[in-house]
């Protein structure tokens, strides 16, 4: 245990003496990371599909804000989807203009998750975001992971029905349109996939507010059973063409990569708990103190002392060199040297 401690702290005194690096390569890695996703799921127009340009606009990405990968996130999949058909892109463009107008207009702190969502989704362990959600943001955050939702039914439902939208019968232009519309709207297994993640995010956010002890790895179990247990019951009432074993597999990795998020974030020692009690003129005061678990990372220092001893020309003098280092063990070695006089 003292091991991963240390490794944490050690990563975030790394963190924190070259965030002016790392920060440029962790915005490029997932700019490319989701633009790679986007073209491997839609892939419609060519040009985009160009390694070169998705490597160029990664790089920009790396020196603009983070918001700025979801908005060239967003521009790549209205470009797809105009490339698929214009009736699409309309929907799209929409649907893009209605979130930001109602919400991260105000929240921009969230528009991150809109984009993770489907990424997750693609790498099969979306049932980690209502949870990691619960753990570090708000119920307000359900709106945003709801969005992601969307989002990534309606590129699924663009791929699924590729013949139909990629048909260049002018005369169907408003099928098309109405094939859209009523392909978000009246889609099953996208409303109940929202409505349980909602549940998840606000459940794991009530209970990690509690002052019991354990309070995040109860919310976390809690969250995420809710979340599969919901899915599996929908699923076997609605035939919603969801995937058991990927349910419940994706389940369990999200458990455990949730954890790998209480252990960097929120890590206590409850066994130190301390019950404080005090007053003031207004008001008595019950506080509950947990400690943090913090250790410290030992730092090696290594001390060189040595003695140069005058000598006469011709002669072999010994230098004595001691090496001290950070458990306090010395260590003297002597090494022969000869000096020449030369005139």
């Amino acid at each position: 245990m003292s091991s991963l401690l240390e490794a944490r702290e050690t990563i975030k005194q790394f963190y924190g003496k070259h965030g002016i690096y790392v920060d440029p390569v962790l915005k490029f890695l997932g700019a490319l990371i989701a633009l790679l996703v986007i073209n491997g799921n839609m892939g419609y127009m060519e040009l985009l599909n160009n390694i070169v340009i998705v490597l160029v606009v990664a790089l920009m990405c790396s020196f603009m804000p983070r918001n700025f990968i979801v908005l060239v996130s967003a521009l790549f999949v209205l470009l797809h989807t105009y490339a698929l058909a214009v009736e699409c892109a309309i929907v799209v463009f929409a649907t893009f203009l209605l979130m930001f107008l109602l919400y991260f207009r105000f929240t921009p702190k969230d528009t991150k998750i809109v984009l993770l969502t489907p990424l997750l989704f693609a790498l099969k362990v979306p049932y980690v975001m209502p949870v990691a959600v619960g753990l570090l943001g708000g119920p307000i955050s359900v709106i945003a992971v709801s969005c992601g939702v969307a989002v990534r039914f309606m590129i699924r439902f663009m791929k699924d029905n590729f013949t139909t939208f990629s048909a260049q019968d002018a005369e169907t232009g408003s099928q098309k349109l109405r094939l859209m519309i009523d392909g978000i709207m009246d889609n099953k297994a996208m409303l109940v996939t929202i409505v349980a993640f909602a549940i998840t995010v606000i459940l794991v956010y009530t209970i990690r507010r509690l002052s019991t002890d354990h309070s995040w790895s109860i919310a976390i179990l809690v969250g995420t059973t809710t979340d599969a247990v919901f899915l599996l019951i929908c699923e076997f009432m609605m035939d919603l063409n969801f995937s058991v074993l990927g349910i419940i597999a994706g389940s369990a990795v999200s458990f455990f990569l949730c954890q790998i998020i209480r252990f960097m974030e929120f890590n206590v020692d409850y066994s130190r708990t301390e019950m404080v009690q005090f007053e003031d003129d207004e008001y008595y005061y019950y506080v509950k103190a947990v400690p943090k678990v913090v250790l410290a990372v030992p730092e090696k220092k290594v001390k060189r002392i040595n003695r140069q001893l005058k000598s006469k020309p011709g002669k072999q003098v010994r230098k004595a060199s001691t090496i001290k280092t950070a458990h306090g063990v010395s260590r003297t070695t002597t090494a022969r040297a000869e000096n020449d006089n030369k005139h």
